[in-house]
């Protein structure tokens, strides 16, 4: 798309405050500290004020100065308009001292003017699965391997998939036990990968009372960082062997798991699948848009926050991705690009038509956090609401989601049903492709 003309995003501008505006004020707040001021020898509001000056000369002279500073600037940057980006950097120009006009810089970055679109010109596919019996079969025979009734296998046989084993293991590191790498009587279903597969491979075809050893070595992405990657050994017993034994019907399934009946439970089945698959294809058309928005706008960019976020990738690449190859400068400095760019459209988008987000919305959030710890659901919402930044990562999902339905009602979207399975692959290959591209740069 052709590039607008380029717009300096850039500002600066001076002021100066007369130190006959700064003494005035100065007088006014040593008249109101003499008033209030409880100093041994003086009665209350009788200190004079030759002496107040003396002692508070210059803690008064800052916090005036810093004041009708930022009153000044305000003042200035509401007479122009400006949307700023971001703090403004302030330098003085002058020296804080009697009888000397106090002189101020501003530098600092706006906002671009981002005339927004006829969202009726934009055009959407929305892919959309409805649910299937097939799908609904397929949860439950999910639900029948995972409800089980167990017994003790009658005769002394070797452990195959579908067994749950009761196990003892300690785990070394150069000989040394491990932090979390022993635990007694544990229980392991084979085949249902909730191990490393290599730890389950090894327990195939054993019998009880199996004393086994085994080596494994921990992913390079390991969630503890102290295992990422290491070789570690195992030394393991079997204590016992059960056969998995499938229940009898479907009402004996959905009792087990907390429905009246099979009806009930298809039913339940059913409304949880359309939900998640509405997800599904909500998210696709988000992505779509993000691409659209993206395509059909240019605008200069604040450099200041294109730099704040290229921070904040960089930052997430060290944490997460330490043992991976290094992202290049210029992909990081595009993708912080990009998202800046999205970030302002959905905000202007969201400005331009008074799109917020409540009270209550942010409370059905923080609902939702809540439930993931329990017992500490005061300390969660201390949390959220004595931290801005938390409060912000909060609202934000919010924001855009309502800004994407927004785009949604407006723009030209035609629905394509498609089969539920091709709802998923379309969606793992849409995320590849992404990732394909930000790996090209």
């Amino acid at each position: 798309m052709k590039e607008n003309k380029k717009v300096e995003l850039k500002k600066n501008f001076k002021i100066k405050i007369p130190f006959s505006v700064v003494e005035k004020k100065m007088d006014e707040d040593f008249l109101e500290l003499s008033k209030n001021l409880k100093i041994s020898g003086f009665r209350p509001g009788k200190v004079p004020l030759s002496f107040v000056k003396n002692k508070y000369q210059k803690d008064v002279k800052a916090k005036v100065t810093e004041k009708l500073i930022q009153e000044e600037g305000n003042r200035k940057f509401e007479k122009k308009g400006y949307r700023l980006a971001a703090q403004p950097n302030v330098k003085l120009l002058s020296k804080i001292e009697d009888k000397v006009d106090v002189e101020v810089e501003y530098e600092f970055e706006v906002l671009p003017e981002i005339m927004l679109k006829n969202f009726n010109d934009i055009e959407l596919t929305k892919y959309v699965a409805n649910v299937e019996e097939k799908d609904i079969n397929k949860v439950i025979e999910n639900l029948f391997n995972q409800y089980k009734n167990y017994n003790k296998v009658e005769k002394n046989r070797k452990a195959k998939k579908g067994d749950r084993l009761i196990i003892s293991y300690k785990g070394y590191i150069n000989e040394k036990l491990f932090e979390g790498g022993a635990s007694e009587k544990q229980t392991i279903d084979l085949g249902n990968n909730n191990y490393f597969p290599e730890f389950e491979e090894n327990l195939l075809e054993k019998s009880k009372d199996d004393k086994v050893e085994f080596f494994i070595t921990f992913p390079e992405n390991y969630n503890r960082a102290e295992l990422k990657g290491k070789k570690a050994k195992f030394n393991l017993i079997i204590n016992d062997i059960l056969e998995g034994i499938k229940l009898k019907s479907e009402d004996e399934l959905a009792v087990k798991t907390g429905s009246k009946n099979s009806k009930d439970l298809r039913e339940k089945i059913k409304k949880e699948l359309q939900n998640y698959s509405e997800d599904l294809s909500f998210n696709m058309l988000k992505k779509t848009i993000v691409s659209k928005l993206r395509e059909i706008y240019s605008f200069q960019l604040p450099q200041i926050l294109v730099t704040r976020e290229e921070e904040i990738l960089k930052n997430q690449i060290a944490n997460n991705d330490k043992n991976k190859e290094k992202s290049s400068e210029s992909k990081i400095k595009k993708e912080a690009e990009e998202k800046v760019k999205i970030g302002l459209i959905l905000s202007e988008i969201g400005i331009k038509n008074k799109i917020n987000v409540t009270d209550k919305e942010v409370e059905n959030a923080l609902a939702r956090i809540c439930m993931q710890y329990p017992g500490r659901e005061k300390e969660v919402i201390d949390h959220y609401k004595n931290n801005s930044n938390a409060m912000n990562s909060l609202k934000g999902p919010i924001f855009e989601e309502k800004v994407m339905k927004f785009v949604e009602e407006k723009a030209k979207v035609t629905k394509k049903v498609i089969d539920s399975d091709e709802l998923l692959k379309k969606l793992s290959k849409d995320e590849s492709k992404n990732n394909m591209k930000g790996k090209n740069g």
